[in-house]
């Protein structure tokens, strides 16, 4: 494996795991109402509806991109897909609402340049 091929295949499951680990963090504060991203749990059932139905997504979101990773190349339509329009969306939410701002666009970057990547890689 090249390292390229290496690097995608790196944000695919950079990606899976964030998503995993955010996917866990929001079940958690449904059950105990208790957040590490979130100081502020709410028990309003329209926040327990709506944070549970993103939780699913993100749960999702990690088979989508270890599914991907099985073919990095073939399946590059992911990591700019994942990028814009989610990684973007919950970048603009992470401004606004925590502290964890900087690895959005962390996490932006790296799928932009693996698919940038596997482009190139696909064509030449």
């Amino acid at each position: 494996m090249d390292k390229k091929t290496g690097f995608i295949r790196f944000v695919y499951w950079y990606g899976a795991i964030l998503d995993f680990l955010v996917f866990l963090d929001i079940i958690l504060s449904l059950i105990f109402e208790f957040s590490l991203i979130l100081p502020n749990i709410s028990t309003d059932l329209s926040y327990k509806y709506q944070t549970g139905t993103g939780a699913f997504l993100m749960l999702g979101w990690t088979v989508l991109l270890i599914w991907a990773d099985c073919k990095p190349i073939e399946r590059k339509e992911i990591l700019i897909i994942t990028a814009i329009p989610v990684v973007l969306g919950i970048m603009f939410i992470n401004i606004f609402y925590t502290a964890f701002w900087f690895l959005s666009i962390i996490t932006f970057i790296f799928f932009i340049t693996a698919y940038i990547l596997a482009r190139s890689i696909n064509t030449s």
